[in-house]
This record gives C-alpha cells, sequence and structure tokens, in this order.
C-alpha cells in the first residue's frame, strides 16, 4: 500500500451494518482471556478412559468408561537468569503538532523501546518473544523498528521473578530454549 500514489486512493466510511451489536468490556476481556490460555493451553478436550475396576462382559471388554477433560498441549515452565535476557517495554512518545514548528514531523520514532529492570512487579506479564533474525538486525543497525516492527517468535508469561537467586521463570508454550532471549513487554497480563 505504501507504494501505491495517494491521489488513485479514496476512503469510503461505510455505515454500520444493521444488528450490529458492540461488545461490552467484560466479554471482550473474557475472550482475551480465553484467547491467551488457549495459547499456552489448547482447547479443552474430553478424553474416554476405560474405567479399570469395572466387571468383564463375555468378551473380556470393559463395560465401563469414565470421560475426563483435558487440555491439548501441556505448557513448560523455564528458568532463566537475568543476565540472560533483555526486555524492552514499547512506549508511546508522540508530540503534538501544536509543539512542532509550522510545517514540521516529528522526528524521532514515536514509539520508543526503554530497558526494563527486572522485578516482582513482571509476575504475570505477558512477553513477546523477539525473533533471533530481528535481534540481530536491531543489533546490527540500533533502530527500534527492527524489533517492534518485526514478527514474534512466540509469547511467555512470567510466572514468578527469584530476586534472591536472580532467576525467572516463564511459562512457555513449548518445551525447550527461548528462539531468542530479547523480549518486549506491553501492558497486557495473564493469570490462571
Amino acid at each position: 500500500i505504501s507504494t501505491v500514489p495517494l491521489a488513485c486512493c479514496k476512503i469510503i466510511k461505510l455505515p454500520r451494518s444493521g444488528g450490529v451489536v458492540s461488545r461490552d468490556v467484560t466479554l471482550r476481556r473474557m475472550h482475551n482471556q480465553r484467547s491467551i490460555k488457549s495459547y499456552f493451553h489448547g482447547e479443552t478436550i474430553a478424553m474416554v478412559k476405560p474405567v479399570a475396576s469395572a466387571p468383564a462382559d463375555a468378551e473380556g471388554a470393559m463395560t465401563s468408561t469414565m470421560t475426563q477433560l483435558v487440555n491439548q498441549y501441556t505448557p513448560y515452565v523455564v528458568e532463566v537468569r537475568f543476565s540472560d535476557l533483555r526486555i524492552f517495554k514499547l512506549s508511546n512518545v508522540s508530540l503534538a503538532t501544536s509543539m512542532l514548528p509550522i510545517s514540521q514531523a516529528q522526528a524521532t520514532d514515536p514509539v520508543q523501546l526503554n530497558a526494563v529492570e527486572i522485578s516482582p512487579m513482571l509476575k504475570h506479564a505477558i512477553l513477546a518473544v523477539s525473533h533471533p533474525m530481528a535481534v540481530e538486525a536491531y543489533d546490527r543497525s540500533q533502530d527500534n523498528k527492527e524489533l517492534y516492527l518485526s514478527n514474534a517468535a512466540g509469547f511467555v508469561v512470567v510466572e514468578d521473578v527469584d530476586m534472591e537467586r536472580n532467576m525467572i521463570k516463564l511459562l512457555a508454550p513449548c518445551a525447550g530454549e527461548l528462539p531468542s532471549s530479547t523480549l518486549l513487554a506491553g501492558d497486557v497480563t495473564w493469570m490462571e
């Protein structure tokens, strides 16, 4: 879209379709929480198991079963030393046009990355794991856009911050090491 001249584009505001209902804050929050849980645990599925104590019928098969609800995925807790992580928080630095000289645009990037000191305040925060190629590009250029405009390799939740051991526990959707040690924090939290 950025290569198309603006003169050939026209934006038309469409009226809201009949029957459209705005979702209230409570419903949106519930859907957000369900989506986050689904990312880490998957959907809840019914698992049918035979009951061992049931008597066998004439053919020797079990005659009784039990249905148990289980999560589709099993997330893993990863412990990482503070010194092995870089955590940045996204912040918006936008100047009002009245503060700028006439016909001047803001020279700084409106989105800034601020280093975050690891503390118990991070508990339950959702952090985006930066893609390793984006981290390499950021390290070379020091351009914030390399991190915040690139795809995330995944997401983790801060389960615990141990200040005595200088360790942080992260809930990850899969086992193994994180793809990169550069994490981005926003304002989203999740508590199971």
